[in-house]
């Protein structure tokens, strides 16, 4: 199956540019698929940058058309992809990782031009002139990007490996084959209510709620760690830790700093740091106790508040609130439009998929697994040198 990313980055490119056309073709007397020199001239134009030279090589037939190796290896993401995997020399592992880039490159290609086939079947009988006057307009805005210097503009076509006479067949098919797949795909579908709240029960946890956050500081006094000269005469090591979290609380009341008396007097594993701790997403329940006892002792103080002596599990602890950032879940009523679009892109791009489908299955696997087979060694040979 062509892969998704090319898809949907196809559907995205004809949805806006082929909604003209494919409106008023609906809309007229004239049949499906047949598009008046207006509707031509409006048609989307097609990317005029890194296009495959059309050299010799092995060749794929594709319905009435050809696919050379060539076309395929003078693809940048091919070479890209495929020259470190040569120069490691280990032909079995190459070819692993090679043949399943390939195939679905060559499996895109071929769509094109079946896709090209059935749009020239769909087409009117005058759809050379009309092609010729949608090429015309785009020839004219190729020329304007380099100042209106045809010399410049012909040294830009022949970078690319082309003449103005291939540049002028590309952009002929590329024309007629994306207004051909707009007219299928554009069709809108109705949502109702019920599929767009189910949908938003699927996804509203991904994409429309976020988890609260907190920071907080601690100073952690764990009775069996005093030191014989922290105990009076007479005291227990709980009632020492007691009381001296007491001392500690009236120090940061007149002002002395949290961090330098965590780096003091806390147990706490990270006293050196000040006593802080790492962000806490909340609900996550990723403290061990009995911090996460801390956890939703902060999560009700005010940032800034110093909360103390808090007893839990044999230790006390005083707490300082660093940061808050409250949860934030947005309802189906503000998010309808979004989930309307995102179900409207899903219904056309399985659409798109579903004609790619179609078209492929005129092609022959067989030969085209075995122009595949010929690409990656003719890459190998080149490449692994």
């Amino acid at each position: 199956m062509v892969q998704n990313s090319r898809s949907v980055r196809g559907i995205f490119q004809l949805a806006a540019a082929g909604l003209v056309v494919f409106l008023s073709a609906c809309s007229s007397k004239i049949p499906q698929g047949k598009y008046s020199q207006e509707e031509m001239l409006n048609l989307p134009l097609a990317n005029r940058y890194n296009l495959p030279e059309p050299t010799g090589g092995m060749v794929l037939k594709v319905g009435s058309e050809t696919l050379t190796s060539e076309e395929i290896l003078s693809i940048p993401q091919v070479k890209e992809a495929l020259t470190p995997l040569a120069k490691k020399g280990d032909l079995t592992a190459y070819e692993a990782q090679a043949m399943p880039l390939l195939r679905s490159i060559i499996r895109s290609k071929a769509a094109d031009l079946l896709l090209y086939e059935e749009a020239r079947k769909s087409a009117p009988a005058n759809i050379d002139e009309l092609l010729e006057a949608a090429v015309k307009k785009e020839i004219e805005r190729f020329v304007a990007d380099y100042d209106n210097n045809v010399a410049l503009a012909e040294q830009e076509l022949k970078r690319m490996g082309m003449d103005w006479q291939s540049f002028r067949d590309f952009q002929k098919k590329l024309i007629m084959t994306q207004s051909y797949i707009s007219s299928t795909v554009m069709e809108e579908r109705k949502f109702t209510r019920s599929e767009l709240m189910e949908y938003y029960e699927r996804v509203k946890n991904e994409q429309f709620f976020r988890p609260g956050r907190l920071q907080f500081q601690l100073i952690e006094l764990v009775p069996a760690k005093l030191s014989p000269q922290q105990l009076l005469e007479g005291e227990t090591p709980q009632q020492a830790a007691r009381r001296i979290a007491d001392e500690l609380l009236q120090k940061l009341q007149q002002g002395e700093d949290f961090a330098e008396l965590a780096k003091q007097f806390s147990h706490d594993p990270l006293a050196s740091a000040g006593g802080l701790w790492a962000p806490v997403t909340l609900g996550t329940d990723s403290l061990a106790e009995p911090y996460d006892k801390i956890e939703k002792i902060a999560e009700k103080m005010q940032v800034g508040e110093i909360k103390g002596p808090v007893e839990e599990g044999g230790r006390i602890f005083i707490i300082r609130l660093v940061s808050f950032t409250p949860p934030v879940s947005k309802s189906f009523d503000e998010v309808q439009h979004i989930l309307e679009s995102q179900l409207q892109f899903q219904y056309k791009n399985r659409k798109y998929n579903e004609l790619v489908e179609k078209v492929l299955k005129r092609a022959d696997f067989v030969e085209l697994e075995r122009f595949a087979e010929f690409c990656a060694q003719e890459a190998y040979r080149r490449w692994s040198k």
